[in-house]
């Protein structure tokens, strides 16, 4: 009897890491991948509000006086999209970032988001967790 306990209890933390795991679209075996990745959006959602992308291209990045960001990062390869945030669109009042040391370093992350918005991953109303810092 005492083994078919310790199974259930074993079990069962098992069965709803997995059912959780499944919940937000991942396998167990990627599941740092993801933590990573979601870091990753995180940090990019952080650098947008400082750069404040928003002012131009609407809060939710979809479109206001420029265009939706969000619509580019699915029509478009990484590369260009790299190639657009670095140089920029003077002509359409597009500044380009290669001279931000924060945008560029940070670009990939910025890239993650987009496309994450684009995949329908996370919606608009996006926030990543709160930091809690140790006191």
């Amino acid at each position: 009897m005492r083994p078919l306990k310790l199974t259930a209890c074993f079990g069962a933390p098992m069965w709803i890491a997995t059912y959780a795991t499944a919940a937000i679209g991942a396998n167990v075996s990627d599941a740092g991948e993801t933590i990573a990745t979601d870091a990753r959006i995180a940090n990019g959602w952080r650098v947008l509000r400082v750069v404040d992308c928003a002012r131009c291209h609407g809060r939710d990045f979809t479109g206001l006086a420029a265009p939706s960001i969000v619509a580019y990062a699915r029509s478009q390869s990484r590369e260009t999209f790299v190639r657009m945030v670095l140089d920029g669109d003077p002509i359409r009042g597009m500044p380009g970032y290669v001279n931000n040391a924060y945008v560029v370093e940070n670009l990939d992350d910025i890239y993650q988001y987009f496309v994450a918005r684009a995949n329908d991953e996370i919606g608009p109303a996006y926030r990543p967790p709160v930091r809690m810092e140790p006191r």
